[in-house]
């Protein structure tokens, strides 16, 4: 069993013999099982709902949280002084305990009143998505991915935003700076200690800029000074929520955009800057970043059972340089990526390979390098699971890289063998070659029939090909269970 250190690319597969065909213990499987019960346990999660003037919409949004069945808290921010709400307004479905807390607000806070909610939840982090969207073909997944890195801000968007955020990083590493941009209000799952801090930081810094507090979404990712994760996913609206104004529609709202995007960078900026320049115990924006994984491009199928991700960026986030005085605007409306490579990121995106769909498939565009791999997060620990690819890529490329198995994403093993493997032509709508590959965990070898991660790693020299994934099922399971 391997941990990959951070500056080698992860999941690469250095074994000798001495470890073929041992898998992991019973020890070993049990140790990691109660890992992940603990940390469900430890990271409990309330739900946060924003009530302006749609009142049937967040009363479906509670009833989807509820039926959920995720959630031990939802705590409902009523925005409008005009109205008082009661608890007893959304309690219609009494057959699992939920808390349910209104929070009646003397003003409108706006964006601000999601990170007061979640300041205020009973529990140590908080799931918050408008009351227009609907995460449910979603939410296991960005739970599981959640419990697996905490300390990082989880949030989903849509194939052409994830693109721009990503062109929406900021690196330097002389002051420790490595954030980006993510809007929080499709889905999304962060530490309540982030929303408090985050608070304290709106009312220090933007003293002299009140009218901006309001806009608090802006300012949350960047000056949490790490990359969020983000979920790659088809995002669609709960029915009829769109009625009544929004706060986008709001007079001014693109200029107060445009003036919180530069300025949440320069302040976090300054501040980074200014630690690094005087030596003394009051550092400001000061946070090592305590993330477990690398940036990864994700996307979870449409039943909501596993995750596909690969470490592939379409943009090398860690090298877009950076200088303060001339890409202040990187973070706005003027710095929209355009171009093939945007589009060839929508029609090949990770998505492709959970869709259902085998005539579309997951691309990188360019041949595979050394260390780079795809891979499945089945969001908890299966025993005997059988799952199938679709591949568009070689049987020569897919014989030369190695399958490795892990219980938390860090420890890896390869399997070895090909038993419980079978490989076979299969016919394709598009007239391209592909290859149907049935992975039955009942039939591998002792040791490797339980798992969470598998990992697909090119991890011998480079490839005169690409990966093609272009569909990824399970087939059968046992040991299912709810998270």
């Amino acid at each position: 069993m391997y941990r990959f250190p951070r500056n080698i690319k992860p999941i690469q597969s250095y074994y000798n013999d001495k470890y073929v065909n041992i898998g992991f213990t019973e020890f070993e499987l049990l140790q990691s099982k109660q890992h992940e019960i603990d940390l469900i346990q430890k990271y409990k999660l309330s739900a946060i709902v924003l009530h302006w003037k749609r009142s049937a919409s967040v009363a479906r949004a509670v009833n989807n949280l509820v039926n959920s069945k995720l959630f031990k808290e939802i705590v409902i921010w009523n925005n409008n002084p005009e109205i008082i709400l009661e608890k007893t307004q959304f309690q219609k479905n009494t057959r699992f305990l939920v808390d349910i807390r209104v929070i009646n607000s003397k003003e409108n806070l706006k964006d601000e009143a999601k990170y007061r909610a979640c300041a205020a939840a009973h529990n140590i982090a908080c799931f918050y998505a408008d009351d227009d969207w609907d995460p449910s073909f979603y939410l296991k997944s960005l739970i599981a991915d959640f419990r697996a890195d905490p300390y990082v801000l989880h949030s989903v968007t849509d194939p052409g935003t994830f693109y721009t955020y990503l062109m929406w990083s900021y690196f330097d590493k002389n002051i420790n700076l490595h954030t980006g941009f993510s809007w929080i209000g499709c889905g999304s799952i962060f530490l309540r200690e982030y929303a408090q801090r985050h608070i304290q930081y709106l009312h220090t810094y933007l003293k002299d800029n009140r009218n901006l507090i309001h806009l608090s979404d802006v300012f949350f990712s960047v000056w949490l000074n790490d990359i969020p994760s983000q979920f790659n996913m088809y995002i669609r609206n709960l029915p009829q929520s769109h009625i009544g104004a929004s706060f986008s529609s709001s007079s001014n709202f693109v200029q107060y955009q445009y003036q919180s995007s530069v300025l949440a960078i320069r302040i976090l900026e300054y501040n980074l800057r200014w630690n690094q320049s005087n030596s003394t115990d009051n550092i400001k924006f000061s946070r090592t970043s305590k993330r477990r994984f690398p940036y990864y491009v994700k996307s979870s199928n449409p039943n909501d059972e596993f995750i596909f991700y690969t470490n592939i960026l379409p943009i090398d986030i860690e090298h877009i340089p950076f200088n303060i005085s001339k890409d202040f605007e990187r973070g706005t409306r003027k710095n929209l990526p355009r171009g093939s490579g945007v589009s060839f990121f929508h029609h090949h995106t990770t998505l492709k390979a959970v869709d259902n769909d085998p005539s579309t498939c997951w691309r990188i565009g360019r041949n595979t390098r050394q260390g780079e791999f795809f891979a499945m997060d089945f969001l908890y620990i299966r025993t005997n699971l059988s799952f199938a690819l679709i591949i568009g890529h070689t049987r020569e490329l897919q014989n030369n890289i190695d399958m490795n198995l892990s219980f938390d994403g860090l420890l890896w093993i390869t399997y070895p063998s090909k038993k419980g493997i079978t490989i076979r032509s299969q016919n394709s709508t598009s007239n391209k070659q592909q290859y149907k590959i049935i992975f039955n965990s009942t039939q591998f070898n002792l040791g490797f029939r339980s798992f969470r991660y598998v990992a697909f790693n090119a991890s011998g020299v480079s490839y005169l090909e690409e990966f093609q994934v272009c569909d990824v099922k399970i087939i059968a399971s046992t040991n299912i269970k709810t998270l």
